[in-house]
């Protein structure tokens, strides 16, 4: 366990650094209004919300959710102009201001992360979730950084270690397991082919007959019954509530403050719903049980950091290692 969590750390932080690198460029920032990263990920929500609505691309979000997406970039671009000298009109004075409430930048990197999980895959509109993702993500980063919550991130004891590593592991594996197919549905019916006879018959005037007959093929679409696809769990219904679960556990786990801010049992109760959402989802696919397994794990570590809250003893943790004796030299002479 340790060995991957350290090699998964150096993974993101070597692409943490390669993003940071592009998004830092000045040929970047210049062509942008005040340099605004924000401003370019709100941009890039947009794109994503209204391109498919062209008829070639399609792959859309739900009307609420597209909906909810828009207005929001919409709020984060129109502060991010204000701040840059180009203030909206005093109609949308109140929207600047609910745009730059504390809590605005974070819900609404969570709802982009969320949207480009569940957009993966090949197009247009995908790589574009998956851009605005990378961008305000790399904005709600920074501004974390520079927080007084950073520094609680760093875990003391080795349970907050122990919480932290196993949560994200099983966190690690559920998203793997909703890219995985979890069930299959009938699509379009398959069109077979069956051979027609057409029999003609010509009377004529002394009563002969010629009959001709003549052998189409034709087309039934009901014939060849319908094909099969895989469907993964990213189109199960309530996804989206499940990704932001995984990833409000995700924080709970690295974040000492966020943890002593909500009440102990909020994350055994995220934890139990997904495990529900998973269990109901159960089938022969390898995708629900790699979920079930990861959220399992989730359930283990979030139950002991519950029960320690309530004094619950649990196995003992290793005592801390004490700090090494300072070398003793030959005493010094006053």
């Amino acid at each position: 366990m340790d060995d991957v969590a350290d090699k998964a750390q150096r993974a993101a932080d070597t692409a943490g650094r390669a993003v940071q690198d592009v998004l830092d460029d000045p040929r970047l920032r210049e062509r942008l209004p005040g340099g605004s990263l924000p401003l370019l990920g709100a941009g890039l929500v947009t794109a994503a919300v209204l391109v498919p609505v062209l008829p070639f691309v399609g792959g859309g979000l739900e009307l609420p959710w597209a909906v909810l997406m828009l207005v929001g970039s919409l709020m984060l671009g129109a502060r991010e102009l204000g701040a840059a000298g180009h203030p909206p009109p005093a109609v949308l004075a109140p929207v600047v201001q609910w745009a730059s409430h504390p809590a605005f930048l974070p819900m609404f990197t969570a709802l982009t992360v969320t949207e480009a999980f569940l957009s993966l895959g090949l197009g247009v509109a995908p790589l574009l979730w998956v851009l605005a993702a990378l961008v305000v993500g790399s904005v709600q980063w920074r501004a974390f950084r520079a927080s007084p919550a950073a520094q609680d991130a760093l875990p003391r004891r080795p349970g907050e270690v122990r919480l932290k590593r196993w949560v994200f592991a099983g966190v690690a594996a559920c998203a793997v397991g909703m890219l995985l197919p979890w069930s299959s549905r009938l699509g379009a019916p398959v069109g077979g082919l069956f051979l027609q006879r057409e029999r003609t018959i010509t009377v004529d005037s002394n009563f002969g007959r010629e009959i001709e007959d003549t052998h189409t093929w034709q087309r039934d679409p009901f014939l060849g019954g319908a094909s099969r696809y895989a469907v993964s769990g990213q189109s199960r219904l309530g996804a989206t509530g499940v990704v932001l679960s995984l990833l409000a556990l995700g924080v709970l786990a690295s974040v000492r403050r966020a943890r002593q801010a909500l009440p102990p049992g909020v994350a055994p109760v995220l934890a139990g719903l997904v495990t529900v959402w998973a269990l109901t989802g159960l089938s022969a696919r390898l995708g629900p049980w790699l979920f079930l397994l990861g959220i399992l794990a989730v359930d283990v570590a979030v139950s002991r950091e519950w029960l320690g809250h309530r004094g619950v003893p649990g196995p003992p943790e290793p005592p801390p290692e004490p700090p090494p004796e300072p070398p003793r030299g030959p005493p010094t002479s006053a």
